[in-house]
């Protein structure tokens, strides 16, 4: 026991790790939305087409979400993260290559699966490592996340201008190097903690988990977080474009893309700390879709200051993703059971993500115009804030026994 306690690793080796981590889950991603029409007018893809594109990580998210807990459950999650910030970065670089638009749509698959496993194993890592401080230390992540991501969404357009889109959008690749030699360091540590523990007599077996597919209260987490999932990949794809609709420059609207994911730091960290003095996280949520919903009424109706309303939008929407994050790990009563619920939740929830980025796309080449779109958008807020009310009752998904 000494000797296990010894080898794990420190909790602020955990904390550094986990953010370093969390720093990889968006900028390949949030680095297309300023850059959209550029590659647009560059490869000759339709409006429809780069919808596919912004669209794409999130059902590829969809498609490996519900298998990851099996990876980690046979590689080991340290082992399974490592492998897939690799991953994370060959296919960045992939994005690099000039046979567009085969290589970007390959490349922006295989980056999107190996954040698909990241994005799973975090929360369980969170719930592991940090049990008491699940609310606080997903705020931290998603901090991490959101900053690191609003940063290259900023320079996206000066990178561009200097070195070429393409470069712009595999620059990426530096971070998840970067973080795969942070990470290597918690994985030596963890082998030899799980050699050590693997040769202690077994303990006696854990009680029979209930599938999460039965649960309504798995469900209604799993909503929340597919259609707040959706509302945030939207704007990451389309903010640039309604921005340079309403005539602002493409530097403008990359700035306020930055602004739009930067301003969440501050709300998650400030909502991380109140929802951990909280049981219940209902009026939560209901607050942070009534902010949401003003954001997209005041695109709609004052479109003149447009800047203002993605920093609104950005408050309420980041911090969405890390109530959507939390709720998974403090619905499930154990760590095999969020596990199972994270694959559930961002299996489903991403293919539910992916649908408005598409769909928005398809309405302004209909169209002619952004204003159906965000209709859409208020209609899935809407949708969101209704689902998390109940999604943010302080109830656990039971471990056997009848439905809840």
């Amino acid at each position: 026991m000494e000797h296990a306690r010894a080898a794990a690793p420190s909790r602020l080796l955990l904390l550094a790790t986990v953010l370093v981590v969390a720093a990889n889950l968006r900028p390949a991603i949030t680095v297309v939305g300023p850059l959209i029409e550029r590659i647009g007018s560059d490869t000759g893809m339709s409006a429809v087409s780069l919808g596919v594109l912004g669209a794409a990580p999130v059902f590829t998210f969809a498609v490996v979400s519900p298998f990851v807990h099996l990876l980690g459950r046979r590689w080991g999650m340290e082992r399974a993260i490592f492998i897939a910030l690799l991953v994370l970065t060959v296919g960045t670089l992939l994005r690099a290559l000039p046979a567009v638009p085969y290589t970007l749509f390959a490349g922006t698959v295989l980056l999107a699966a190996a954040i698909g496993v990241t994005n799973v194993l975090v929360p369980i890592i969170v719930k592991r490592d940090f049990p008491d401080r699940v609310p606080m230390m997903t705020g931290a992540y998603t901090a991490s996340l959101t900053a690191v991501a609003s940063v290259a969404s900023g320079v996206a357009v000066p990178l561009a201008d200097s070195i070429g889109w393409q470069y712009a959008l595999a620059s990426t690749a530096l971070l998840s190097l970067i973080a795969a030699a942070l990470w290597s360091t918690r994985l030596a540590r963890r082998d030899r903690t799980s050699a050590h523990v693997s040769a202690a007599p077994a303990s006696a077996p854990a009680q029979k988990e209930r599938s999460v597919w039965t649960s309504g209260l798995a469900w209604q987490v799993t909503l929340f977080f597919g259609f707040q999932s959706s509302i945030f990949y939207f704007f990451l794809t389309w903010m640039a474009s309604i921005h340079t609709y309403q005539g602002y420059s493409e530097r403008t609207a990359g700035y306020s893309v930055a602004a739009f994911q930067a301003i969440g730091i501050v709300a998650t960290l400030v909502i991380g700390r109140i929802m951990q003095r909280m049981a219940d996280h209902r009026m939560v949520a209901v607050g942070l879709g009534t902010g949401m919903g003003v954001g997209v009424l005041g695109m709609i109706l004052f479109p003149a200051v447009m800047p203002l309303w993605a920093v609104i939008c950005g408050l309420s929407s980041t911090a969405t993703l890390m109530l959507s994050m939390t709720m998974i790990s403090l619905r499930a009563n154990s760590g095999e059971q969020a596990a199972q619920l994270s694959g559930m939740a961002q299996g489903l929830g991403y293919i539910i993500g992916g649908v408005l980025p598409v769909l928005g796309g398809n309405l302004f080449e209909v169209t002619g115009s952004w204003l159906p779109p965000l209709y859409a958008a208020l209609v899935v807020i809407a949708i969101y804030t209704t689902v998390g009310y109940f999604a943010g009752r302080n109830v656990q998904i039971p471990p056997a026994g009848p439905r809840r």
